[in-house]
């Protein structure tokens, strides 16, 4: 197993992943989420995301959680390692940016998606002739491309606060 295929499967044990349980779709979104917004802490997992119908979304990452499922049938060559104190110090910042709110009612899912679309809109997303957008014309452009989610202004508004008190509304990035 090489040793992205080991730090894969390191964060992915963190994240509630160890077994790569990812056959059903919202999985593989909350996976895909997760490691997205993870990422934004400072773990650089050098994967890089699209925009996709669900938000944003890595190709390699979902072939490579694929590929590691089968590896790990057959080799447990990355019990022998464990994650630096300095990643293992950014879970803890990813917790309280995905942990659900109490005060709406989402999925896990849906939550992830909205967070991680906001994010992905404000900072990746084209703007012709915007510098910096703010949540008003961000949440049209994720009703325009997410009709689905054309009624969730309280829980993007929620996502938006959550985002800006980790600090990734004003940075693309925590490092």
């Amino acid at each position: 197993m090489d040793k992205d295929h080991v730090l894969l499967k390191l964060v992915l044990d963190r994240i509630g992943f160890g077994n790569i349980a990812i056959d059903n779709f919202n999985a593989r979104k909350i996976l895909q989420k997760k490691i997205y917004i993870l990422q934004l802490t400072g773990v650089d997992l050098d994967y890089r995301y699209n925009w996709y119908l669900q938000g944003p979304y890595c190709p390699t990452l979902a072939h490579t959680a694929f590929t590691l499922r089968e590896e790990i049938k057959y080799d447990d060559e990355f019990n022998k390692y464990e994650l630096n104190s300095k990643t293992k110090s950014k879970f803890d910042t990813l917790d309280k940016i995905v942990s659900l709110p109490d005060t709406l009612e989402t999925n896990e899912p849906e939550w992830l998606e909205v967070l991680a679309s906001l994010h992905y809109l404000k900072h990746i997303a084209y703007w012709a002739g915007k510098d910096k957008p703010e949540f008003d014309e961000v949440f049209e452009k994720l009703k325009e491309s997410k009709p689905h989610l054309a009624d969730k202004m309280d829980l993007a508004k929620v996502a938006w606060e959550r985002l800006d008190d980790a600090g990734l509304v004003k940075n693309k990035t925590l490092e």
